[in-house]
């Protein structure tokens, strides 16, 4: 059984265009994590990060993901970004737009599918596991050795996503797969979330009992200091 938490803030904006869900089949042992932020300076961000979320539950009361994950994830990016589109007029030049991540859990492995800069994070005892590489211009200067960890997080291309749902093109999610052990961590975070967060954070969250009191006390904290353009924020975490 898992225990999970999440939180959500508009920020410093006018509205708040991310979306969550979490569907939780504790007699099954599954479980279904995703964060969509719906894309800023584009028509209806709102409305597209919650026509994602809800094609995702869709797919989701159909059954079957456990049966092939990589493959159902995909169907189900294809599917989210068939419903975005739908919001579009024809030949828009900037139609509706989402990222989305989801976190699909079983009682031994995860795998994890992504679109944009919406991010899933694994974070263990010995600190940060892993993370989705954002679909972005900033992750394609840090792949290729142009800037560091710590240049990216004030990249000036940060917010340029390189695929998102919505679009003209039909985006490919990333997928990865792993086998979480007991005590850590899992967090999915949009990038207004997870710029806040730093390995000290998670490190305390990762040992702090009950969750959700200590997950709503860090963010509040970093909210606090944060910028005057500070986006929406919006993360579901889990502990294993």
């Amino acid at each position: 059984m898992l225990e999970c938490s999440h939180f959500t803030a508009v920020g410093n904006r006018s509205e708040n265009q991310d979306r969550l869900l979490v569907l939780v089949d504790d007699a099954r042992g599954e479980y279904l994590f995703a964060v969509a932020d719906g894309m800023g300076g584009h028509r209806s961000g709102a409305e597209a990060a919650q026509a994602a979320i809800s094609a995702v539950e869709d797919c989701w009361t159909q059954r079957g993901a456990l049966l092939n994950p990589p493959g159902w994830i995909q169907g189900m990016m294809l599917r989210c970004h068939q419903a975005v589109r739908g919001l579009g007029l024809p030949d828009e030049w900037s139609p509706p737009g989402t990222t989305l991540a989801v976190l699909l859990v079983s009682s031994e492995s995860a795998w994890s599918g992504h679109v944009g800069d919406t991010r899933v994070i694994h974070y263990s005892a010995a600190g940060l596991q892993d993370r989705t590489r954002d679909h972005s211009a900033t992750e394609l200067k840090l792949a290729a050795g142009r800037i560091s960890e710590e240049e990216a997080a004030t990249d000036a291309d940060l917010n340029r996503v390189t695929r998102a749902l919505g679009g003209r093109e039909t985006p490919e999610a990333s997928v990865k797969s792993w086998c979480p052990q007991d005590g850590d961590l899992m967090c999915v975070a949009s990038d207004g979330a997870w710029s806040l967060l730093s390995g000290k954070d998670f490190s305390e969250l990762r040992e702090s009992s009950p969750l959700g009191p200590a997950l709503n006390q860090v963010m509040t904290n970093r909210l606090t200091g944060a910028p005057a353009g500070q986006d929406n924020a919006t993360l579901i975490l889990l502990r294993k």
